[in-house]
């Protein structure tokens, strides 16, 4: 490696542990390089990374095609990008059209923490619910949920999502349309 991009991967960890020192997991970019679990990751990586977001079945063959790097290489790079938790899972994109899946809303929930019941457990185990995030703010959590339709999003609020005994409100906005989902950040 060029001593002047080993000064420079050194200046940006430096960097990098005075912003926050308490996330070493972190993927931190700069210009053409990042530190992952403080290996240097490269511009190959992000064109891996960008290819199998674009699409997860890709072979290693057409990767290192497209990087221009030997398929060892790429085999080598996907195994310490696994290793390291920057691919998290290789997955697919259901067409919700398709299934019949017509309705996607968003759930603000406010819990009553007096009562001792495990809300977090109760709403992640519902299979419409795709998203359950904590909140700072008004709300406890935002959930993003998936239906087939109006009634079907009656059903989840009434006799699901309310009927746990430490929900005492909830807020649903429906959306009308999505201009843009994206499961990954853009490399």
């Amino acid at each position: 490696m060029p001593a002047s991009h080993c000064q420079a991967g050194r200046a940006l960890s430096l960097i990098i542990a005075v912003i926050s020192p308490n996330r070493q997991n972190d993927i931190k970019f700069s210009d053409s390089f990042a530190y992952i679990n403080n290996r240097l990751m490269d511009t190959f990586d992000g064109k891996i990374l960008k290819l199998l977001s674009q699409n997860a079945r890709m072979t290693g063959a057409d990767i290192a095609r497209k990087v221009n790097l030997s398929l060892p290489a790429v085999t080598e790079r996907l195994r310490k990008l696994t290793r390291d938790g920057v691919i998290d899972k290789y997955t697919i994109r259901l067409n919700r059209e398709k299934l019949s899946l017509n309705l996607m809303a968003f759930i603000h929930v406010w819990i009553d923490h007096t009562k001792n019941v495990n809300v977090r457990e109760q709403i992640i185990g519902m299979n419409e619910v795709l998203e359950c995030h904590h909140l700072a703010g008004d709300s406890d959590l935002l959930l993003k949920v998936l239906v087939k339709d109006t009634h079907a999003l009656e059903e989840l609020l009434v006799n699901k999502i309310k009927a746990i005994k430490s929900i005492i409100r909830t807020s649903t906005t429906i959306i009308l349309n999505s201009y843009k989902e994206e499961i990954n950040p853009k490399f």
